[in-house]
């Protein structure tokens, strides 16, 4: 079924019957807030940043989208606003018209910044139709939601400052009292893919020993941000089986490579988070290049391109979305399972210590995010700005 097939017969309606009040509006207006990031960020993290939002207005209904984490939030507002003048002047958002104008948009080859621009308002879009037709965004697509809740896996990679073995511990602890089951981090800040790749992973190797031997039942991802060369994450690679990874993520750059990974170890890989559009993923897919596959909502493209990658794979891969994020991205990407459940398996949740962002209406229980009966993402950003 294509994008439009499944618009067509998917929807059932989407709430056709919404008072006629709600449907009023005036010229769209697009505004932006800023969500501090709960627990800061690490100078060795590859995105760092506060959490950017776009909100897009008709006078009642205001739709959101998160176009965090672009490496200059000042950069991404200028673009939203180019493009929203450019591709969204007179624009009257329907199904029909949002898939159109992501076919439109997917031939701008944008730059990063850019993308995440237009990933934003793509969001915003669904979010503001949602609304006004005072339906779940997921329930634009299908009658019945797939999923009721998602498992979480949790990354502390932004919440730690020391990074000493301790602190991890420490972090650990925190997150299984918060229910969490399984999270990921980053400890080989240390290596920068030279000569002495084996010799620099030493703290990180024994970071992730300690944790395991304090932990024994911990889920545990690690993500290497391409630090290594292929032979010296060969050399490691017997002790990260040793200690037993729900993944290894993006050891290092895309290629044939991997491929010979995935043939060499039990432990599944992952890749792909910052990729615009669906060709990338489609790369992926078809060099069998990875086991796991990370399109971020952010950055992909918006809601719509995330359904499109969804889609394309139909299941026959793991679909993990990439989303160290606010939570208006992780509501985005709970409602694309919602609408694809046989794609998306987990999803990333930025841990927060203090539990400050539950009070926009998120609700995480043992792990799992469950999705609300709410109009739009059934999130409020503006509790946390």
């Amino acid at each position: 079924m294509n994008r439009r097939q499944l618009l067509k017969f998917g929807a059932a309606g989407a709430a056709l019957s919404t008072p006629s009040i709600l449907r009023a509006q005036s010229t769209p207006e697009l505004k932006f807030l800023t969500i501090p990031d709960p627990d800061g960020w690490h100078p060795s993290l590859r995105l760092k940043g506060d959490w950017l939002i776009v909100a897009i207005s008709d006078g009642i209904n205001v739709g959101y989208g998160e176009a965090s984490h672009s490496r200059d939030d000042a950069a991404c507002r200028d673009a939203a606003r180019a493009l929203f003048v450019e591709h969204y002047s007179g624009f009257v958002p329907s199904l029909e018209g949002l898939a159109a104008k992501e076919e439109e948009l997917a031939l701008l080859n944008p730059d990063f910044v850019s993308a995440t621009a237009l990933s934003g308002l793509n969001q915003a879009w669904y979010e503001l139709l949602a609304k006004r037709e005072q339906v779940p965004v997921w329930q634009l697509l299908r009658d019945r939601p797939g999923i009721e809740s998602l498992p979480l896996y949790t990354t502390i990679n932004r919440t730690l400052t020391e990074r000493t073995i301790s602190e991890y511990l420490t972090t650990v602890e925190a997150l299984q009292l918060q229910g969490f089951l399984s999270f990921k981090c980053a400890p080989f800040e240390a290596v920068d893919n030279a000569i002495g790749a084996f010799e620099q992973a030493g703290a990180g190797l024994d970071t992730l020993r300690s944790i395991r031997e304090n932990f024994n039942e911990i889920g545990m991802r690690v993500d290497f941000h391409e630090r290594f060369a292929p032979d010296s994450f060969s050399r490691i690679l017997p002790v990260l089986e040793e200690i037993g990874l729900e993944w290894i993520e993006e050891p290092f750059p895309l290629g044939p490579a991997l491929t010979e990974l995935r043939t060499s170890t039990s432990l599944p890989v992952a890749a792909g988070e910052l990729f615009w559009d669906r060709a990338q993923f489609a790369r992926i897919f078809n060099n069998g290049w990875a086991d796991v596959i990370m399109p971020d909502v952010k950055h992909v493209g918006g809601f719509g391109p995330l359904l499109d990658v969804l889609r394309m794979t139909e299941g026959r891969i793991e679909v993990s979305p990439h989303n160290p994020s606010g939570p208006i991205s992780t509501a985005a990407s709970l409602h694309a399972a919602a609408v694809f459940p046989d794609g998306i398996r987990s999803l990333e949740y930025a841990f927060d210590n203090a539990n400050s962002r539950r009070a926009t209406g998120e609700i995480v229980e043992a792990g799992r995010l469950y999705l609300r009966d709410l109009p739009g993402w059934g999130i409020d950003p503006n509790v946390a700005a």
